[in-house]
């Protein structure tokens, strides 16, 4: 790469970081959400401690023993931190979760980049994610559910940066453990991946690469077994399924994942469509979310990106697998605009949309996409107007 063709690329990736910031910063109204897990999760954090003090209803803390805990992934505190050094308990949760949204745009773009697709393909495909998926409505109601997507999505899209990058191999394991420790089904994503990694691989450097990658695994999984530990006296997590037992919509036993919960998320995830009203605005999107099929219908474009290599085999298996446990999750994931739980396995659908661009008619693609954009438009519209979720901020 030339100087020019470096500075063109910098001037790019400012530019599309400057433009998300601001589009989100928008549509986030600058407010302060009350759900602000993980501000009192990295208070105590700065305070040599695991638990917070009671947080009274509507933060989903769960109380063990004597104590509270911060059932949710843990790596989106680390984010907050800086904030709550200088400002404390009244550090700005959604502020940083709309810095992590821009920065995924920006990853999306470099990634896209370096896939070398088409500009049009390119510009086309980032456009989408940033205003055409719930990326949009979670990075601009920064709740503790939302920013743990948005945090995601954003280290997901930086592992896939340097898939299609150096490869480092402890860097892609680190960020794969990062991405995981903020929303757990990315978990499911590591073995596709790491199978992409080594069979492009020389033979001779397979067994390096993969200790490589073991090292940058380790880190942060060894302290998560700690953090786990010092919670529940044991390494593994058992903080999702105490809380579906105490919730008042789980049960008294068993996991939270259940064959009987898989009906009505695959109707959530394809059908469900807002309450029609005679009465302006007509279309009431409920608490319940809005289908995939009805907010970003581009997805599909993703189809027509499939090949026969190992990028389409390690993405697209990447993206089923880190779908399967919320199809069978006790909850569809409840007061949302869309169905932000498909912002799991979003990232991995991305590279595919850019390749199927190339691919499919412009006029379906301009058209799915335009709907797209639209539909999530009418979300960030109705959600404001009607303050229509609780995490929508009250001023």
């Amino acid at each position: 790469m030339t100087a020019t063709n470096r500075q063109q690329t910098s001037a790019r990736t400012a530019l599309v970081f400057g433009l998300a910031l601001l589009a989100y910063l928008t549509s986030s109204g600058l407010g302060h959400t009350a759900y602000d897990n993980y501000v009192r999760l990295a208070q105590a954090f700065l305070h040599g401690s695991v638990s917070i003090p009671d947080p009274g209803p509507g933060i989903d803390a769960l109380h063990y023993g004597s104590r509270f805990y911060i059932i949710e992934g843990p790596l989106p505190a680390l984010f907050v931190l800086p904030a709550v050094m200088v400002f404390g308990v009244n550090a700005n949760q959604s502020f940083v979760c709309v810095v992590c949204g821009a920065v995924a745009v920006t990853a999306t773009d470099i990634v896209l980049g370096r896939m070398e697709v088409s500009q049009y393909a390119r510009n086309a495909t980032l456009a989408f994610v940033a205003v055409g998926t719930v990326l949009w409505w979670c990075t601009a109601f920064g709740a503790v559910w939302m920013y743990a997507h948005v945090a995601a999505v954003m280290l997901a899209m930086l592992v896939l940066a340097e898939m299609y990058g150096k490869r480092r191999a402890w860097l892609i394991g680190f960020l794969l453990v990062a991405a995981a420790l903020s929303r757990f089904p990315l978990v499911l994503s590591a073995p596709p991946l790491i199978w992409w990694v080594l069979s492009e691989s020389v033979p001779s450097e397979r067994a390096r690469r993969f200790a490589s990658l073991c090292a940058g695994v380790a880190p942060l999984l060894l302290l998560y077994v700690a953090y786990n530990v010092a919670r529940w006296g044991v390494p593994s997590d058992i903080g999702y399924t105490v809380w579906y037992h105490q919730d008042q919509v789980g049960q008294p036993t068993g996991s939270p994942f259940r064959l009987e919960y898989l009906p009505f998320n695959l109707y959530s995830l394809v059908m469900l469509a807002p309450e029609f009203s005679r009465a302006f605005p007509w279309f009431r999107p409920t608490s319940f979310g809005v289908s995939l099929t009805l907010t970003s219908p581009a997805l599909a474009i993703a189809l027509a990106g499939l090949r026969r290599n190992r990028e389409s085999v390690a993405l697209g298996t990447a993206a089923v697998l880190v779908a399967l446990p919320s199809l069978f999750y006790y909850v569809n994931g409840f007061e949302q605009f869309g169905m932000r739980h498909s912002l799991d396995f979003l990232p991995f659908l991305i590279p595919l949309v850019g390749r199927g661009l190339e691919r499919v008619p412009r006029i379906f693609a301009a058209s799915s996409i335009g709907y797209s954009v639209a539909a999530n438009a009418y979300g960030m519209w109705y959600s404001w107007a009607y303050h229509a979720y609780t995490v929508v901020p009250r001023f």
